[in-house]
């Protein structure tokens, strides 16, 4: 409170303002990102266990992060960071979406596998790439593939913010499609939506949310498949109500889990992805069995 009343020392002004308060506001949007990506990965393929990370989205985006931030980059994250991860994301989206069709139709199930086996391998060779990456770059990427929000500044917040401020409005305008769309692919065409054209506007915001928040927050996984799931706990049925509970649970449980790592430890600090795949993981196998 001292600091906000302005009668704090320097130095605690300085740890709040500029450490703290942007590390906040990374966590809840890069949290808020990842959630509403997987609430509209969700809603496309019509299973409640696709999530950006288990689909290969987060592991695409980071592989091209990591190539960049180990052999190009030079100094401070370029304003482009987020663009180069949705490269990898769109690349990793088209290897889903190839080996998950069936006779020119997307099957759930199948896009659920074609999406563990394409993570799988842009994680090998993710693993292959952190190898060959230079010394002074190792401890940094390795953090940073580990999920860890420690060392972001203004700079990140500025990166992130104008992709959630332009997609989730535009998402938001789409809802009444979305509500549709959740009916089933014949009842939404039935109704009059323009099924190809909605599902692609639908899959670039999701991939670019999911894209944007791994740039800035490291590759983290689960959000977008816990949050959904607890907001229409609340709601009841998928809407724009259930859309904006998503993301501020989203928002809240990354920073939650950031929190709680750095704490956790009595000297030093652990990932906050580490402990979202913690919650995460256990409650990915309790709905994977419930769905069997």
């Amino acid at each position: 409170m001292d600091v906000f009343q302005q009668n704090a020392s320097a130095s605690k002004e300085l740890i709040v303002f500029n450490f703290r308060f942007p590390r906040l506001l990374v966590s809840l949007l890069a949290g808020a990102g990842l959630a509403v990506s997987g609430y509209l990965f969700q809603t496309v393929t019509h299973n409640d266990l696709a999530d950006p990370g288990i689909l290969g989205i987060n592991a695409g985006a980071g592989l091209t992060v990591l190539i960049y931030l180990g052999f190009f980059a030079r100094g401070e994250n370029s304003w482009y960071l987020p663009l180069i991860a949705c490269v990898g994301s769109c690349g990793a989206t088209c290897l889903v979406y190839y080996f998950g069709r069936q006779a020119e139709r997307i099957t759930p199930n199948r896009l659920l596998l074609a999406g563990v086996a394409v993570n799988a391998g842009i994680s090998a060779l993710t693993l292959i790439a952190t190898i060959r990456v230079s010394k002074d770059n190792y401890q940094f990427v390795t953090a940073w593939l580990a999920g860890t929000i420690w060392g972001t500044t203004w700079q990140h917040v500025f990166l992130l913010l104008p992709w959630l401020i332009c997609l989730i409005p535009a998402v938001l305008l789409r809802g009444r499609a979305l509500e549709v769309l959740e009916l089933g692919d014949e009842i939404a065409v039935g109704l009059g939506v323009r099924l190809k054209r909605t599902q692609l506007f639908v899959l670039i915001c999701a991939v670019c949310l999911a894209a944007a928040s791994v740039s800035i927050a490291g590759s983290i996984s689960f959000v977008g498949l816990i949050a959904p799931h607890i907001a229409r706990q609340f709601t009841g049925k998928k809407n724009n109500q259930t859309l904006v509970m998503t993301a501020l649970i989203g928002g809240i449980l990354l920073l939650f889990s950031d929190i709680l790592a750095r704490v956790i430890l009595p000297s030093g600090e652990m990932a906050a992805g580490i402990i979202v795949s913690l919650i995460g993981a256990p409650y990915f196998i309790l709905q994977l069995l419930k769905k069997s």
